[in-house]
């Protein structure tokens, strides 16, 4: 199966390359990181007053960062990129507060990757709260997560009654759903096309507006 780039997806949802002020990375696995190596690469070529660019994301983002887009465009591209756009990144740890583009933000640990600092994120903006899970497994920072969260962006890897290691099943889901009833739940990371009862169902260029 041929991938996309970010490139051609942005644009095709009414997004604009140069629009994105701040990218919020929840670990380092290359289905959650890849596309940033596009989205710089893009910025740098297509747009000559492209707006400073800021990367938030858990402890080692600035490493990992450098080997991606050297690995991605090579050394000199990165060096050329990084300055063009004002690369600033900043790392995280759970339970840290910062800023996104003037919304209110908070980190969360989140269990993942035994090896991989991960991270989940709340973002506040018009008063409404926005969470984030990235991939998780169930665990008390997930539910202060979702508790802390009007909109709730959560993953549901496997579609059986449990999850298991490393991510949530659809029992996951339903319990928090059940748990946290004024919490409306977006799904995404689907090893499906099954659906929620109750919730959102994440798909390719669905727009929503919140609240919803």
């Amino acid at each position: 199966m041929r991938r996309i780039p970010l490139t051609v997806h942005l644009p095709k949802a009414g997004v604009s390359l140069d629009e994105p002020r701040a990218v919020m990375l929840s670990h380092f696995h290359a289905d959650h990181t890849f596309g940033i190596a596009w989205l710089i690469l893009g910025r740098v070529l297509h747009h000559e007053e492209s707006p400073p660019l800021k990367v938030f994301g858990p402890t080692g983002t600035t490493s990992y960062l450098e080997r991606l887009l050297d690995f991605a465009w090579g050394e000199e591209m990165r060096h050329y990129s990084w300055e063009r756009l004002q690369l600033t990144v900043h790392e995280l740890s759970g339970g840290d507060a910062f800023e996104v583009d003037g919304s209110r933000a908070r980190a969360y640990r989140m269990r993942h990757a035994s090896r991989l600092d991960c991270l989940g994120f709340t973002m506040v903006r018009d008063g409404v709260r926005l969470g984030y899970s990235g991939d998780a497994e169930m665990s008390d920072e997930l539910e202060a997560l979702v508790a802390a969260s009007d909109h709730m962006i959560t993953e549901m890897t496997y579609d059986e009654e449990a999850g298991g290691s490393m991510h949530l099943g659809r029992k996951d889901v339903e319990g928090l759903m059940e748990r946290h009833p004024s919490t409306r739940f977006i799904i995404t990371h689907r090893g499906s096309n099954g659906s929620v009862s109750g919730a959102v169902m994440a798909r390719d260029f669905l727009t929503l507006h919140l609240p919803l």
